[in-house]
């Protein structure tokens, strides 16, 4: 028997499913336009399905909502970082140099569109519990560097793996909130992640502190 005969079948896309997608991506392109342009509550359904050259039905068959559009916005653009950051993290470095690379890669693609970025950080706080999950689970993915990076950090070596938990999540939440400079006073993506950084250092200088028995 041949490899081949092993090797599983591939899905043959019907014209169905290719049209499906190609009208899925034109909502999609149509949406991020118009909320960059107008905002995100200024924009009807009616207009997204205008621009995509569709009905409006067609965003309810395929995302449920309008809120599940934008949704579809956010899962894009995790998609991108995660693929960027895969492709280019780096091996060599201070665990705050690699931090920073990190956390400088998530800024710029958070921060191309600083009023889209901040509909999707309120619409986080609305979703239903399935979205939560699903993208829970890729945000894990995103923040794996982290946690990598973390682990190798020799004065961090006695922590256990639940404060490495612990500190991946205050390292994102200092991250999604040293954005706000950028929505509200157009602080540039460098000052952002200068700021951020320099909580995430204090952060880590504690932790280090509490693994070497300095901390009560």
């Amino acid at each position: 028997m041949t490899n081949d005969q092993h090797a599983p079948r591939r899905t043959r896309l019907t014209q169905k499913d290719r049209q499906s997608a190609a009208t899925k991506a034109r909502l999609l392109k149509a949406a991020r336009r118009l909320f960059r342009e107008y905002g995100y509550h200024d924009v009807s359904v009616t207009e997204i399905a205008r621009e995509a050259g569709v009905t409006h039905a067609m965003i309810n068959a395929h995302f449920h909502s309008k809120a599940g559009l934008l949704y579809e916005l956010i899962h894009e653009n995790n998609d991108v970082q995660i693929a960027a950051l895969e492709a280019g993290l780096p091996d060599e470095g201070s665990t705050m140099e690699r931090l920073r690379w990190i956390l400088a890669m998530y800024a710029k693609y958070d921060l191309e569109d600083t009023q889209l970025m901040a509909v999707m950080q309120a619409y986080y706080w609305q979703w239903p519990r399935e979205t939560e999950d699903r993208n829970r689970a890729q945000l894990l993915q995103a923040l794996s560097p982290i946690a990598r990076i973390l682990r190798e950090d020799a004065d961090l070596q006695n922590v256990d793996e639940a404060e490495i938990e612990t500190l991946i999540d205050a390292i994102y939440a200092i991250y999604t909130f040293g954005l706000r400079p950028a929505v509200y006073r157009d602080a540039t993506p460098e000052s952002c992640v200068d700021a951020i950084m320099h909580r995430v250092g204090m952060l880590l200088d504690g932790a280090r502190l509490q693994a070497r028995g300095g901390g009560a």
